[in-house]
């Protein structure tokens, strides 16, 4: 069971007692029900249906600390990891958790939890603040480590959780010194707030990291025209709540401490609308709806996700009273470009090199955020190379420093050669390599088929006698053939002679 929902069960159980003698209302009374089965705040201003019907919701829920994950163990470093080991496994994640180029459906969430953890570890401040203090510490802060902690008096809660967070979203005003009074005088509770409002806005890769001026369009509640916010008709006058007779505050006792909160009849003004004095055209909400243009100025180098605050640009308080507009927060979505990449406030891009410019080395036009630059690509480089162009990302924002762009060569070779370009090819290679040498020719021994090679166990006599016989051989052969063609010829005289 986290801190916030122990604090809570605690402290309403005490409170429940309270409500039930000075007889609240039925919302106060399913608050209650509320955080005793699960420990959650749910609520919005009742003043109007009008209003409630398109209200937005008050969550008073406090961060579980159980559910903030360990940056060292994000990141995957041990705590007495340096800082250029930090930023290396940063790199390294977030190259592979990066929504643009890993699809699966947590990889954005990791993502996240990447650039959070990084964002503590690679400032000293936060990072000492975490190691001393844990969870307990609210990185954005920059601070006290238990900023917002709750009860200023004295000490702090971890988890940045605040008591006095559930008491306002619940009395509508608050205790102490966030409350505007002292609990134990009885002051008057200060005017209300209006809702924040929350809008996206999408962005182009270069509008984000140029930074750039935008016009939106938001639905917000302001005050009425009619009745200027009071929710009176006009020529009618409020009546002083006969609850807490005009403070606009109760106290309450528990466990020996008075806390103050804000009236639940009249909601901390003190006063009340009689029936019939409302305004026609609020209906005494004091506030309306219309379409209103904001100027959103957004800087340079903001990143998906980031949010930006525009003070009282969000709705009007119920019934005016004084009290001032919420906040407006506009988060970015910035779609990914066709060529660049971010990587924190790094740019990466990849170039295509010739072969022969990355064999001999030579200069080609690379694309960055602010135009195209030359740059000199050495002799030898190999696909995958990095080549760092200092000072050519992203703005950091808060920051007149920029990251680098990192350009990765991609070697690009033909899928064919012809004529000259593949001999010289291949006489390159039979330089290098001997399997493309050519094949010298070995010179045939001329010699007789017919005439085999002499026995080695023939001795010289039978050698020459058996050349002898071959040659008688010869002789005889070429006799016997020259006496068949002259017995061939007179035979043919003979039959001639008979025939005539």
């Amino acid at each position: 069971m986290s801190t916030q929902t122990r604090f809570t069960r605690t402290v309403f159980a005490a409170l429940s007692q309270a409500i039930k003698a000075q007889h609240q209302s039925p919302v106060a009374k399913r608050f209650i029900s509320t955080v005793r089965r699960d420990g959650h705040v749910s609520l919005g201003c009742t003043a109007s249906k009008k209003y409630n019907d398109q209200k937005r919701s008050i969550h008073a829920t406090a961060p579980n600390m159980s559910s903030k994950k360990d940056p060292y163990e994000v990141l995957g470093v041990k705590k007495s990891a340096s800082s250029s080991e930090i930023k290396k496994a940063y790199y390294g994640l977030a190259k592979k958790y990066h929504p643009d180029t890993n699809k699966d459906k947590d990889a954005r969430e990791k993502f996240v939890q990447i650039q959070e953890a990084y964002e503590i570890l690679s400032d000293d401040d936060k990072r000492k603040q975490y190691d001393q203090f844990g969870h307990g510490f609210d990185g954005g802060m920059g601070g006290n480590p238990y900023g917002g902690g709750g009860f200023h008096a004295g000490g702090g809660f971890p988890g940045g959780f605040d008591p006095n967070d559930i008491f306002s979203q619940f009395f509508g005003g608050g205790f102490g010194a966030r409350g505007g009074g002292n609990p134990f005088t009885g002051g008057a509770t200060p005017p209300s707030r209006g809702n924040d409002v929350e809008v996206p806005l999408t962005l182009s890769f270069m509008e984000a990291v140029k930074g750039i001026t935008k016009f939106i369009q938001i639905k917000q509640w302001t005050n009425c025209e009619t009745c200027e916010g009071s929710g009176l008709r006009a020529g009618k006058q409020k009546s002083t709540c006969s609850v807490c007779h005009g403070s606009g505050v109760q106290t309450i006792m528990m466990g020996g401490f008075h806390m103050q909160a804000a009236c639940q009849a009249c909601g901390g003004a003190g006063s009340s609308i009689p029936a019939g004095c409302e305004c026609p055209t609020c209906k005494s909400a004091g506030v309306h709806q219309q379409l209103k243009t904001v100027k959103v100025s957004v800087p340079p180098g903001v990143d998906q996700g980031s949010r930006i605050r525009l003070t009282g640009e969000g709705d009007a308080p119920l019934r005016g009273g004084g009290g001032r507009h919420g906040d407006l927060f506009v988060t970015f979505n910035i779609q990914p470009s066709k060529i660049f990449r971010r990587q924190d406030s790094d740019i990466l891009v990849e170039a295509k090199v010739p072969f022969y410019k990355a064999m001999l080395g030579g200069r080609i036009r690379i694309p960055t955020v602010d135009g195209d630059v030359d740059v000199k690509i050495p002799s030898g480089a190999q696909p995958g190379d990095n080549i760092a162009l200092r000072g050519r990302g992203i703005q950091r924002l808060r920051s007149s420093q920029r990251g680098d762009q990192i350009v990765t060569l991609k070697v690009e070779f033909p899928r064919s050669l012809r004529g000259k370009q593949k001999e010289i090819i291949e006489q390159y290679a039979a330089l290098v390599d001997e399997d493309y040498r050519p094949k010298e020719e070995v010179p045939r021994q001329q010699q007789t088929p017919d005439t085999p090679p002499p026995s080695p166990k023939m001795s010289p006599s039978d050698s020459e006698q058996q050349d002898k016989s071959k040659d008688s051989g010869f002789f005889k052969n070429a006799f016997d053939k020259l006496k068949d063609k002259i017995c061939h010829e007179d035979e043919g005289q003979d039959n001639k002679k008979k025939d005539t």
